[in-house]
């Protein structure tokens, strides 16, 4: 993309974010044993008016504004830290955990922790783990020290932190199943400085994996860190992650991303 169009990009993601084109939805993610919805995730779309539902892999990489984008993502994170605090509010027997993705320039921020802090005092969001951070395996992996140094403060707030994409790097090194199992499980030995609590496996790595995702689970729990299987779309896929032992699911075969008040149907009712 040349910079001329760069710039119109830009442009219309701000008139997106200004107009309300902008939607949140939230996708749950349930235990793999009872399907009960443990956490939604908060989604990011974008109705745009000429070339409909957009997902942030198709308009976000179009933008090359830092703080356009901290400031999209940030109001992704207001709006989750809301949702958290009324679900937990009017369903404090059914806990829920809101999950929300957090970008590289996120973590680059110092102030984050005292931010995180103020949202959710100002949301009235109650309790621990009523929110979750998620960070992408390739950021947490380029910077250690840093990426440590901000989840730390964050974890003693009571927000979860999750990894997403897990196993995508070790995918593009690895010769077979047995050595991508090997270097997961490698990954996974210095992450025990990391206050984590949930990994969620890159839909790519149980298909490459197949049996041997047990292993990586047991490596997984052995560090006190539940995992998730991302993306199953039919049965056959959800009992191999059973088999495997793996804790929650994400995908199509259970739920789609939906706007709030299909998660309010589903505390209500479930």
């Amino acid at each position: 993309m040349n910079r001329r169009n760069e710039v119109a990009a830009e442009s219309d993601l701000q008139r997106a974010l200004d107009c309300g084109e902008l939607i949140r939805l939230y996708q749950p993610i349930v235990e793999l044993e009872t399907g009960a919805p443990a956490y939604v995730e908060a989604l990011l779309r974008w109705d745009h008016p000429d070339r409909g539902r957009l997902t942030p892999d198709e308009f976000l990489v179009e933008a090359d504004d830092s703080a356009l984008l901290v400031r999209i993502g940030w109001s992704v994170v207001i709006e989750a830290a809301r949702r958290a605090g009324e679900w937990r509010r009017a369903h404090p027997e059914r806990p829920i955990t809101v999950s929300v993705n957090l970008s590289s320039e996120h973590l680059e921020k110092r102030e984050l922790p005292g931010r995180v802090e103020r949202l959710l005092l100002d949301n009235l969001v109650p309790g621990p783990n009523a929110m979750a951070f998620e960070v992408s395996e390739r950021t947490l992996l380029s910077s250690r020290v840093r990426a440590r140094d901000r989840l730390v403060p964050l974890r003693n707030l009571g927000v979860e932190i999750v990894i997403d994409d897990f196993g995508a790097t070790a995918l593009t090194t690895a010769a077979g199943p047995s050595d991508l199992r090997d270097v997961i499980v490698e990954l996974l030995e210095p992450l025990r400085a990391f206050p984590l609590d949930v990994i969620k496996l890159d839909p790519s790595v149980i298909n490459r994996l197949d049996g041997e995702v047990a292993d990586v689970v047991a490596a997984a729990h052995s560090i006190d860190v539940r995992v998730v299987a991302v993306g199953l779309e039919d049965d056959a896929a959800a009992e191999r992650a059973r088999e495997a032992g793996v804790d929650l699911a994400q995908g199509f075969l259970f739920h789609r991303p939906a706007p709030p008040a299909y998660v309010d149907g589903l505390l209500e009712h479930r």
